[in-house]
């Protein structure tokens, strides 16, 4: 299997119902651009396989319109990243799960965790997730 360790493991507690794991079509659309690189070798079954294991595994949003992604041009540096920002801010989850330096230090609305935190707590009720308390910045309302 493509996915192992601390992803796979979020991915089957997604699948299972354990947790409930929210991305949006941008992201998704990313990370099937990703899984088509030459480098995973994939056939189109396997591809198709992939793709539909993770819409098993994941909750779909929509997209952040084009106005507020370029109303908040300024949020990242990484301009790609705007859409995945914007879409974890909106999407009502506790936790943003992400291994993106920039996403973890700068987005205000969420506790941002790595995999490999995430399963301490998801395997330690008593955990916490600790807050970066690094410079943050918000996101811009469209009118």
């Amino acid at each position: 299997m493509l996915f192992e360790g601390n992803e796979a493991t979020l991915l089957e507690l997604g699948r299972i119902g354990a947790v409930r794991l929210v991305t949006n079509d941008y992201a998704l659309t990313e990370a099937q651009a990703v899984l088509r690189r030459c480098e995973f070798s994939l056939t189109d079954e396997e591809f198709t396989g992939l793709i539909r294991y993770l819409y098993e595994c994941l909750t779909v949003t929509e997209d952040p319109e084009n106005d507020e992604v370029l109303s908040n041009s300024g949020l990242l540096r990484d301009k790609k990243d705007i859409p995945v920002a914007l879409g974890a801010m909106d999407s009502g989850s506790d936790y943003l799960v992400t291994g993106d330096k920039e996403l973890s230090e700068k987005l205000d609305a969420l506790s941002i965790i790595t995999s490999s935190l995430l399963q301490l707590i998801l395997g330690d009720q008593s955990a916490t997730a600790p807050r970066r308390r690094a410079p943050r910045i918000k996101r811009k309302r469209v009118p």
